[in-house]
């Protein structure tokens, strides 16, 4: 009787170890478990942000954010991750910020479509702009770009290199003239909407010169820290500047390397005091102005080449020195109005 015992306890522990020896193997096989291939398929993104990972892990690196409404193509699952494929990206996304599709691309790509719009339609209709315009309607442009997915660059309200460049891409996808410029054609491809039979035209719109009465409304008109563009009367040339500061005209300098490089052109590649008639682009109005070409006093911008800044003269503006209007500037903004953009 002991033995029969002795032999149910042997046999009872080796069933429990037998239990355990097959619940750890299981486990084993379970994290063992290679990821799994699908059958190509597509999904949107559901919530408004989302890391695209290099790996199926939350403290994998992100290889881009994807936003709301973006399509993704579903390669393959590992747990609580699909393997998909955006633009050059590969990467891992979790399952719960998918709405995977059900049949086809169509389906997905319909979803996104109708985000895109509704996104756009959110944000509003910009009015036409182009490179060197500035203020909120630009920043309404990027937004609209930047929910269709072309641009990627900074809401900043800058009609800059970045813009121009997202701007031609959807001009291509629409079958447009890549100006850069967003013209009424533009925005109404943009938009979904039917377009002209000509195709987009080389600028955006026309504008009238405008005299700005700098004590009037002048420092206001432009405000510190604005970006706008610089078009040489004489040569037609152009470049890019940032508003620094200044209270009897307007303190300036080049945005970049490339635009000292043009403003010194401009001056046959010395500095000069020298007045020139100028006319200057923001917010989508042009106003005639006067500039000397000479680096002087405070920077503010690093590796522009440009040791200082130089100063813009408008209607009735005053020199810093002698705080009274310089005739030389002025017979140059009076030169100015003359010229159109």
């Amino acid at each position: 009787m002991q033995y029969e015992l002795k032999q149910s306890r042997y046999c009872l522990r080796m069933l429990q170890a037998g239990v355990c020896l097959l619940m750890i193997l299981c486990v084993v096989l379970t994290a063992c478990v290679p990821e799994r291939a699908l059958a190509a398929s597509y999904g949107t993104v559901n919530c408004s942000s989302l890391n695209l990972r290099k790996k199926a892990s939350k403290d994998s690196k992100a290889l881009q954010t994807l936003d709301q409404g973006t399509t993704v193509e579903i390669l393959g699952e590992s747990g609580e991750w699909y393997k998909v494929t955006y633009g050059k990206y590969t990467g891992y996304v979790m399952k719960k910020y998918i709405n995977k599709g059900k049949n086809s691309t169509s389906a997905s790509k319909s979803s996104s479509s109708s985000s895109s719009a509704a996104s756009l339609k959110s944000i509003g209709k910009p009015s036409p702009c182009s490179v060197g315009d500035g203020g909120s309607n630009v920043k309404k442009l990027q937004k609209c770009l930047k929910a269709l997915g072309y641009y990627t660059g900074a809401i900043d309200g800058d009609y800059g290199s970045g813009t121009k460049s997202a701007v031609k891409k959807l001009q291509k996808a629409k079958g447009l003239k890549q100006t850069g410029n967003a013209d009424k054609n533009t925005i109404a491809a943009m938009f979904g909407e039917s377009v002209s039979s000509s195709s987009s035209s080389s600028t955006a719109k026309t504008y009238t010169t405008e005299r700005l009465n700098w004590f009037k409304n002048g420092s206001s008109r432009i405000p510190k820290g604005s970006t706008f563009t610089v078009k040489d009367c004489k040569t037609g040339k152009t470049f890019q500047c940032k508003r620094w500061s200044g209270a009897n005209h307007m303190d300036s300098e080049p945005l970049t390397k490339s635009d000292t490089a043009t403003m010194k052109s401009i001056y046959g590649g010395t500095w000069s005091w020298k007045r020139r008639p100028i006319l200057v682009k923001y917010d989508g109005r042009v106003y005639a102005a006067s500039m000397n070409g000479m680096p002087h006093g405070t920077t503010t911008i690093d590796n522009n080449n440009f040791d200082g800044h130089f100063c813009i003269h408008f209607y009735g503006s005053k020199t810093h020195g002698t705080k009274k209007v310089d005739s030389t500037h002025q017979n140059c903004v009076s030169q100015a109005m003359k010229y159109t953009w």
